[in-house]
């Protein structure tokens, strides 16, 4: 059922289950203003679960009775292949996929903003209908190999637009689109899934978020990639800054707020001893946690992008979690295998599907049930906390 995002009135020491019970109920008087909040996940490191994540997080929040449109920006598509499920048919079904005008994907979309086709132009014409997913409250709009042509069009433009004037609307033409596109879906949330780069293009989804999220892994490589995230996110902060100032753009309506609100970190896809990250995981672990709070945080405070950490603290609450660490997820091992045959989330499988899809009986069923199970509730704890946190 389509809500208003309505912001919550309950103070912030209210019962943290209190509040989120009346973010999910709210809307249900006709009270509030319609409001869709978009939410990045991004680490230009790769191989960090971010599609998984962002997959599993908007099924959650679904369930939750949010609407919710996930966007595939990774030219990559792995997001729309994991969905589609195509890559278990063949070449000429993906094909048959994109080349009809029924479906809105990000090919046209890419076309009509290369073409200098305005958001406003383009909404008005027949322009397909968003992919249907297993969960009615669910919607993808897939991606396409194109989206790399945007993103060296957006970085071009970010740099010559005061000389060239007639490039300064590119890179605010498509949040604007993507944004538009979600309310004719009347989507609670969007959530973006980018590729693993610095590129224009994530520069300007992250900087028009109204939030983001950053996945990890428990390794060196993403330890490293949090002090350049940190780097990336300031300069992009500048960078956006300038455009809006030589070009004389209103701050108020431009689309690219520049003020993306962190929400914290994902850790995930480690090995887990008796409920906790093993050893060798937790050390990593710690590292970037440490990371983020000492140097990341700090950084982003600075120029208004990181939720109050009181705030933080409230969502947390129950939970063994820390600030700004929003979940810890270990890996999904053999589950994954079935979750992705059947376009669904570890958590939503159900035990028919377990035994029949994963072939399996015994103490092994019963073992994958329990860490199925586990799922749900780590995912659930997470979707909860992610709706108080934009609803603040």
């Amino acid at each position: 059922m389509p809500r208003s995002s309505q912001k919550i009135i309950e103070p912030i020491d209210a019962p943290f289950d209190k509040v989120v019970k009346s973010v999910v109920n709210r809307g249900k008087n006709g009270r509030g203003t319609k409001m869709t909040k978009s939410i990045c996940l991004f680490n230009h490191k790769g191989g960090v679960s971010k599609t998984t994540t962002a997959f599993n997080l908007g099924w959650c929040i679904a369930d939750c009775g949010e609407k919710v449109l996930l966007v595939d920006l990774d030219s990559q598509c792995n997001l729309s292949g994991l969905v589609l499920r195509y890559n278990a048919i063949d070449d000429d079904g993906m094909m048959s996929f994109y080349e009809s005008r029924k479906n809105l994907t990000m090919r046209p979309i890419v076309e009509n903003l290369i073409n200098g086709v305005s958001p406003e132009s383009f909404m008005s014409s027949e322009n397909g209908e968003l992919l249907a997913t297993e969960h009615d409250n669910l919607r993808l709009l897939p991606g396409s190999l194109t989206v790399s042509e945007l993103d060296s069009q957006i970085s071009v433009s970010l740099k010559i637009a005061t000389g060239v004037p007639a490039t300064r609307n590119i890179p605010g033409n498509l949040p604007e689109m993507l944004i538009k596109i979600a309310k004719k879906f009347d989507a609670d949330y969007v959530i973006y899934d980018l590729s693993p780069n610095v590129g224009g293009l994530n520069e300007i989804i992250l900087m028009s978020s109204d939030y983001f999220i950053v996945p990890t892994t428990p390794d060196y490589f993403c330890l490293q990639a949090i002090n350049s995230l940190e780097k990336n996110i300031t300069r992009w902060n500048r960078e956006i800054h300038r455009f809006i100032e030589d070009n004389d753009l209103n701050k108020k309506t431009f689309t690219i707020k520049n003020q993306p609100i962190f929400l914290g970190a994902i850790q995930q896809r480690y090995r887990p001893r008796s409920g906790k990250p093993a050893k060798s995981f937790e050390k990593w672990i710690n590292e970037i946690s440490s990371a983020i709070n000492n140097h990341f945080i700090p950084s982003l405070r600075k120029i208004g992008c990181v939720i109050d950490e009181e705030v933080m603290r409230q969502s947390l609450e129950g939970s063994d979690l820390d600030p700004y660490d929003l979940a810890q997820i270990p890996d999904f091992n053999s589950l994954i295998a079935i979750s992705q045959q059947l376009s669904k989330p570890v958590f939503a499988l159900t035990d028919n599907e377990i035994k029949t899809t994963g072939r399996v009986f015994g103490d092994a069923e019963i073992t994958m049930k329990k860490s199925r199970d586990n799922f749900k509730d780590i995912f659930s704890e997470l979707a909860d906390r992610v709706i108080y946190l934009t609803s603040q």
